[in-house]
C-alpha cells in the first residue's frame, strides 16, 4: 500500500497469493511510479523482464506463442 504522498510503499505476499503477486506489484508500479514507466525510464527493462507487459496476448497471437514457448522452456515443460 502506498502512502498518500507515495513516499513509502509496502508490498507483502505469501504463498497463497503468489499467483497474483506480479499483477499486484505491477499495479503498485503503475500507481506509484507512473512517471518512470516510459521509454526513457523503466519501461525497456520491464518489457525485457515481461515481454507481454502492456500487450494483449489475445490480440497478438505471435506474442502469445512466443511467451508460452519461453515459459515452457524455462519451466522444462513440453510445449503444446
Amino acid at each position: 500500500m502506498p502512502a498518500a504522498d507515495h513516499s513509502l510503499i509496502a508490498l507483502l505476499g505469501a504463498s497463497p497469493g503468489a499467483s497474483t503477486a506480479v499483477f499486484i506489484a505491477l499495479g503498485v508500479l503503475q500507481k506509484c511510479f507512473s512517471s518512470e514507466l516510459n521509454p526513457n525510464g523503466w519501461l525497456p527493462k520491464l518489457k525485457e523482464i515481461i515481454p507481454s507487459y502492456g500487450e494483449s496476448l489475445i490480440d497478438d497471437a505471435d506474442l502469445c506463442r512466443r511467451v508460452r514457448a519461453e515459459t515452457a522452456r524455462v519451466l522444462h515443460l513440453e510445449y503444446a
